[in-house]
């Protein structure tokens, strides 16, 4: 318990743990010698990477760079990829593999991304962009499958195909997720005794709707009038939720504030950030209305 430990992370996966950990939460948990504990993607340059750190060099011939190693992949791990990481100098130094199927940003309690490229407009309905576009829909779904096995369903999978098409982006996302569903869920039934009872609950109630822009093509050009909107439109956030701006104390010295505007800890965004600017402005305008009446030393401030 009084052990320090590395924490390994990639890029990817450290932007999936700062959304819910921030870096002084972690290392206030003695996270630092001897275990690594490694947050990765379930990729082959993953995999590269933690073999690597337990293969001898030259200059330490006689050990690996760490004790022991604890591994967290955010997603899936392949089989293949499995089969070379036991085989690997690496396999003996290792005391746990666990599956966290985290790929995905949770934005607000009820709204996550899934965003698999900078540019996944063109990526998916370009006409030059066909590899582009199996590999985004690929990427997409591993993340679908991240949030269904989060929520511990199994739900039915159904799409839009506009009439008239063959085809179209959320048919093939709907038949990468189904595909993806199969396998996980088969590797369930092999650990879960209950899983027949229990998969006929979930199936009752769940369904996964696979919708893309064709739906509703005007919504790109239509800008939201809500306060949420107002706040990205006219300010510059950090990590695209925390506001800084500096502070005067009395004594002329300048002070840096953040403001996190996030649900869990800001109860006036989480309850105005849907509304439009003009209710939320005239509701703002009362609540500090009634602050000044209801506070003397503000009062006395406000009529100087």
């Amino acid at each position: 318990p009084n052990q320090w430990r590395v924490v390994v992370v990639d890029q990817p996966s450290l932007k999936i743990i700062s959304t819910v950990l921030k870096m002084p939460a972690i290392l206030e948990q003695n996270v630092l010698d001897v275990d690594a504990v490694y947050v990765l993607v379930p990729c082959a340059e993953s995999i590269a990477h933690v073999v690597g750190d337990f293969t001898p060099t030259l200059d330490t011939p006689q050990r690996s760079k760490y004790a022991r190693a604890h591994l967290f992949f955010t997603g899936a791990l392949p089989d293949h990829l499995f089969s070379q990481l036991s085989a690997s100098v690496a396999a003996p130094y290792i005391k746990g593999i666990a599956e966290l199927y985290i790929e995905y940003n949770p934005i607000e309690s009820r709204v996550f991304l899934t965003t698999p490229s900078e540019q996944p407009f063109y990526t998916l309905y370009s006409p030059n962009a066909p590899d582009l576009r199996d590999r985004d829909l690929e990427a997409s779904a591993d993340r679908l499958l991240s949030v269904v096995a989060s929520l511990g369903v199994h739900p039915y999978v159904r799409y839009y195909r506009p009439p008239g098409s063959a085809t179209s982006p959320a048919e093939g996302m709907a038949n990468r997720l189904q595909s993806k569903l199969d396998d996980y869920y088969a590797h369930e039934r092999r650990k879960a005794e209950n899983y027949r009872q229990r998969r006929a609950a979930d199936l009752q109630t769940s369904t996964v709707i696979v919708l893309d822009r064709s739906v509703d093509i005007l919504a790109p050009l239509v800008h939201e009038f809500t306060y949420q909107a107002m706040v990205h439109d006219l300010i510059d956030l950090e990590s695209g939720d925390r506001y800084v701006y500096s502070s005067e104390a009395a004594n002329g010295e300048l002070h840096r504030i953040e403001a996190e505007l996030a649900e869990a800890t800001d109860p006036l965004w989480a309850k105005s950030r849907h509304q439009h600017i003009s209710h939320v402005s005239q509701m703002l305008v009362e609540r500090l209305g009634r602050l000044v009446s209801e506070n003397v030393g503000i009062k006395a401030v406000a009529s100087m």
